[in-house]
């Protein structure tokens, strides 16, 4: 995870529904970045953006508004969190049946709970995830000269 301060010096090619937008920043030009669906900085805010990959504007995974505080995960945990349990859900039986069909009944009993740790791990990683990057940008905004307003 890579931290970067961004101030937003000019905005344009402004899309509001899809939250699309071009900015200028320290004598950069970046075009066609998005944060969150219908999100568009004001120019001259400042965020903190937690990158996956430094500079890479699609592999943000969040960011802290530092005039307002504001914080938000570019992904929702619940909606992840859901996801991943509705792929678990569809595979569970293709998995459990074949073992039971094939193998015998210890063998689904294993599978089952194979699949019932899995996703406690994934649960696990993602909750985990969200808190690492809230903390992350928390921690960067502590050593951030310019504090929150109020």
């Amino acid at each position: 995870m890579h931290i970067e301060r961004i101030d937003f010096d000019e905005v344009f090619d402004v899309h509001p529904g899809p939250g699309d937008f071009s900015f200028r920043s320290g004598g950069q030009t970046h075009y066609a970045v998005n944060l969150w669906r219908g999100l568009i900085p004001q120019a001259g805010s400042s965020y903190l953006i937690a990158f996956a990959k430094p500079g890479d504007w699609s592999t943000v995974l969040g960011w802290l508004d530092l005039q307002t505080g504001t914080r938000r995960l570019k992904n929702n945990t619940w909606l992840a969190v859901l996801s991943d349990m509705t792929a678990i859900a569809w595979l569970a039986p293709f998995l459990l049946g074949g073992a039971l069909l094939f193998i015998g009944p210890g063998a689904a009993l294993a599978v089952l709970l194979a699949l019932c740790g899995f996703a406690c791990l994934r649960l696990y990683q993602i909750a985990s995830r969200g808190r690492r990057v809230m903390r992350a940008l928390l921690a960067a905004h502590a050593g951030t000269p310019s504090s929150v307003a109020g």
